[in-house]
């Protein structure tokens, strides 16, 4: 199992590196993907030199360009992931998490059929262009705080298993943070297991891993009996991330081989 965690900066990846993890997850606007080749340059040097590789990325697609809804555009929605593709891959980037709560949230009056319908779509656009660059697209379910679509991990293997995505190279992402506030039994997880590309994982509140709350120890039993053996990635709030990325480390390498001595 390889574990990492989900940082925004250079200086916060010099901290992971430090600690000893494998890789670094970073969001898509990192590599700039509204930006053009020029204007980005400067910000992929400064991550090519970075002592990780960004092997993941999330939040795929921001707000302002939304999947569903009367503003939704297909044409702007395949330049900004031809871009961010083509960038993630010269980072090292294997896996794009498309989570993006406030790009898939239909809004107020807009017919819910209809926007799935948009969702769809996007979706297949976006696992077209991911499978172009050599980049697999993972999509994440998120609790009803954060969108109105796709808020378990039930609800986000039906729509895996629509119109073939998954026959296109459409995998899913499991949080622990979303299942437990949505409270969806573990079980479920098992349901798609061979459609797990990567993992979230944090603590109660979305502490770091290690603070208590969660089921964390539950979780990783069911990722065993999955034969899940991926990455893992750290996505929660750091009050100090200097003083608490090397516990949270150890604890999440330690509950991964105590699952899988059970």
């Amino acid at each position: 199992m390889r574990f990492g965690c989900c940082v925004s900066t250079p200086e916060q990846i010099a901290i992971l590196a430090r600690e000893g993890y494998d890789f670094c997850e970073l969001p898509a606007s990192s590599v700039q993907p509204f930006e053009e080749d020029a204007a980005a340059e400067p910000a992929l040097l400064a991550l090519e030199r970075a002592p990780l590789r960004a092997e993941s990325f999330n939040v795929l697609v921001p707000a302002r360009l939304p999947l569903v809804g009367p503003d939704a555009d297909q044409a702007a929605l395949r330049s900004y992931l031809h871009r961010a593709f083509g960038r993630m891959v010269r980072l090292g980037g294997q896996v794009a998490v498309l989570g993006s709560g406030g790009a898939r949230r239909i809004p107020d009056g807009y017919p819910r059929d209809k926007a799935l319908s948009q969702l769809a779509a996007a979706v297949a656009l976006a696992v077209d262009e991911a499978g172009v660059a050599g980049i697999t697209l993972a999509l994440e379910h998120l609790n009803r705080g954060e969108t109105n679509t796709v808020n378990s991990v039930a609800e986000a293997q039906s729509f895996i298993a629509q119109d073939r995505l998954v026959d296109r190279g459409l995998r899913l992402l499991v949080d622990l943070h979303h299942l437990e506030v949505e409270h969806e039994p573990l079980e479920q997880v098992r349901a798609g297991a061979d459609w797990i590309a990567h993992v979230h994982v944090a603590d109660g509140g979305r502490r770091q891993p290690g603070a208590g709350g969660y089921d964390y120890a539950g979780f990783m039993r069911v990722l065993r009996e999955c034969n899940y053996d991926r990455r893992i990635s750290a996505e929660c709030q750091w009050a100090d991330l200097a003083a608490q990325a090397g516990p949270a480390l150890a604890y999440m390498r330690r509950m991964w081989d105590e699952s899988t001595r059970d």
